[in-house]
């Protein structure tokens, strides 16, 4: 069979595997908008470092590892690990501040920081900047798989795109995952394990001798690493901290099952792309050995797929497309995010699970459509969009090392810090050619961030408001106080706890915050810390104990006096007594909110009396621990 057969059979195959797979996965698993976005805050470690690496091995990324490693042999591996450089600051400074926030979105959280303006702001550019990088994915896979398949490269955008939007209207995050996991699993060992060994068995080891002066040293090879524009060490790393402080892998941290699991998941985020930079930049030497006269660089992945065995061959450019749609779907389901979360939650103020998931759906047809459209016929508009994309990550990195460290922003400062940033993208990007010599970032992280302390150091005036001294603490105030009681102590845990409240009162993360912030002012909770994760986590003091108790059941009282844990933890301990079951299968019948059964499990898991185990949907069983009081309980 030719090699175009050969694609087009397992394209065929591919394509209706993950719509069957996407299918299934959301009747199973899709049972509101929390499931729908954030997986219900199901996901162990592997699923998101699959998520995450599926993101880095994406239909741009992978020609262009080979790309790099063609023109700077083991240099050209600076490119992921620029990437993995990125996760590493995510994982070691804030993919756990994240999952500890509670936000579902990171514009929950700018709200809590920089107010609705703030918020607004940057969910504007954030919408627009996702647009635009599903429309690029889009546009770089069409000319490759379309060629591959002798099809129109429009009419394989539109394939891919479709497939990409239906999978993801079937089961959200779940689905994205879900097929993430093939995908990625497809991608790493036929590209990353198979390929080199490949050319390893058939070619030997890369001949230095035919090889341009450095290629094959470590770790730089023939690589600029001091320059100011890409391709260079310090711009890929500059490049990759804009990058990875994307919507997208917010939502892979804000979908992890606890802080534990968020951290060790970032842990091999970092491993998978230093791997990959490596492994790829090595193959990409092994293309300049055997084909060394290109015109171009950019065609180096086509031309070593040519000289492949045609069944290697293909698999490899069906992984392409596999990468592709890996990409997209994450930033289609974070896109969608916004739109559920900062229109119909936050402005229509619709709390109808049924209604909310609609939204989802549609949101999710007509945003994926959309950056299909704009791939197909407006590829001049997709690189002003793009480009404004590129310039947002970088105020985003401000704004996360403001919250998580300095903590001095405010509304005006946010929004100036937007505007000035925006406006050196235009200027520097769109209007002239001097990203030609100086990529912008150079400018946009240091100008937002002085525009974004000065700005709010001369305009600070927010003070946050004490607790009612008369009437005592409100509503929310005093759940938030019973939630502490009941043992979770810090916002993300808080957050994930009071589910239902806060959707059944149109509540997101930055309304907890607040309430914490006016309860600390007041003297009812104590922070654990000013800066940093500390932040997040919360005690009550005395006052607070008080006023908790004086609102709370005296049954619930007993129980958490004398078993350490409230009545709906022991409720959720006698639903498993019996042996290990399926949470979500536990969610649907007792009709409770995945996002809180998960905070429930965990925090007995931490307590050890519950084991919470599974790789994909989560099981939970008793410990022996946990059926000792369990049987206590049931003496008395």
């Amino acid at each position: 069979m030719t090699s175009q057969v050969w694609m087009l059979l397992i394209t065929v195959i591919y394509v209706l595997a993950m719509m069957l797979l996407s299918w299934y996965i959301g009747k199973k698993t899709t049972k509101d908008e929390t499931e729908f976005m954030v997986g219900g805050r199901e996901f162990t470690p592997l699923m998101t470092a699959v998520g995450n690496g599926s993101i880095l091995i994406s239909g741009g990324y992978l020609p262009s590892i080979i790309m790099y490693g063609y023109m700077f042999g083991m240099g050209g591996m600076w490119f992921y690990l620029g990437w993995g450089t990125g996760a590493l600051v995510a994982w070691l400074c804030w993919a756990g501040f994240w999952r500890t926030s509670g936000a579902l979105t990171p514009t929950e959280w700018f709200e809590y920081r920089y107010g609705k303006g703030g918020r607004m702001a940057i969910t504007i550019v954030i919408l627009f900047a996702s647009l635009a990088i599903l429309g690029w994915q889009y546009v770089g896979c069409g000319d490759t798989i379309g060629g591959a398949l002798g099809i129109d490269p429009k009419l394989a955008m539109l394939l891919v795109g479709v497939v990409v939007t239906a999978y993801v209207v079937f089961g959200g995050i779940w689905a994205a995952t879900a097929t993430d996991l093939i995908q990625f699993s497809w991608v790493f060992v036929v590209q990353f394990l198979v390929l080199p060994v490949y050319l390893i068995v058939k070619y030997g080891m890369p001949d230095a001798s035919v090889l341009p002066e450095n290629f094959l040293s470590l770790p730089f090879g023939s690589i600029p690493v001091v320059q100011f524009v890409a391709p260079s060490v310090i711009t890929f790393l500059m490049m990759h901290q804009s990058l990875l402080n994307q919507s997208p892998y917010w939502a892979r941290a804000a979908g992890t099952r606890s802080l534990k699991s968020c951290k060790k998941g970032w842990m091999w985020t970092v491993i998978i792309a230093y791997f990959t930079g490596v492994v790829g930049a090595f193959t990409g030497c092994y293309a300049r050995q055997l084909l060394p006269n290109l015109e171009s660089a950019s065609t180096a992945f086509g031309s070593l797929m040519g000289i492949l065995p045609i069944p290697l061959a293909a698999c490899i450019m069906a992984g392409l497309m596999a990468a592709t749609m890996s990409t997209c779907d994450i930033y289609l389901v974070s896109g969608v995010n916004q739109l559920v979360r900062d229109v119909a939650q936050y402005f229509l103020k619709i709390r109808d699970t049924k209604k909310l998931l609609q939204w989802a759906k549609w949101g999710t047809i007509i945003y994926g459509l959309a950056s299909v459209a704009f791939a197909i016929f407006w590829k001049g508009g997709l690189s002003y969009l793009f480009a404004f994309g590129t310039g947002v990550g970088a105020p985003l990195f401000v704004y996360y090392l403001d919250s998580w460290l300095l903590r001095v922003g405010n509304q005006k400062g946010a929004i100036a810090s937007v505007a000035v940033s925006m406006g050196i993208v235009l200027y520097w990007d769109i209007l002239t050619t001097n990203s030609a010599r100086v990529n912008s970032l150079w400018l946009i992280f240091p100008a937002s961030l002085i525009t974004l302390v000065v700005v709010s150091l001369l305009t600070k005036t927010y003070t946050v408001a004490p607790v009612d001294a008369a009437k005592g603490p409100d509503a929310l105030q005093t759940e938030v106080l019973k939630t502490l009681k009941r043992g979770y102590g810090n916002t993300g845990a808080i957050i994930t706890r009071m589910t239902r409240y806060c959707s059944e009162r149109q509540l997101q993360a930055a309304s907890i915050h607040k309430a914490l912030d006016s309860l600390e002012k007041s003297g009812y909770v104590k922070r654990k810390g000013q800066r940093l994760i500390h932040q997040l986590y919360f005690s009550l003091t005395e006052k607070g104990e008080a006023a908790a108790v004086a609102h709370m059941d005296a049954a619930e009282l007993k129980t958490i006096s004398n078993y350490g844990v409230d009545d709906q933890a022991l409720r959720f301990m006698r639903w498993i007594e019996n042996g290990d079951a399926s949470m979500s299968d536990i969610s649907g019948k007792y009709s409770i909110y995945m996002m809180e059964l998960s905070a429930i499990s965990e925090h007995l898991a931490e307590l050890g009396l519950v084991q919470v185990f599974g790789q994909t949907r989560l099981r939970a069983r008793l410990t022996n621990d946990g059926r000792k009081l369990l049987g206590k309980a049931e003496d008395s």
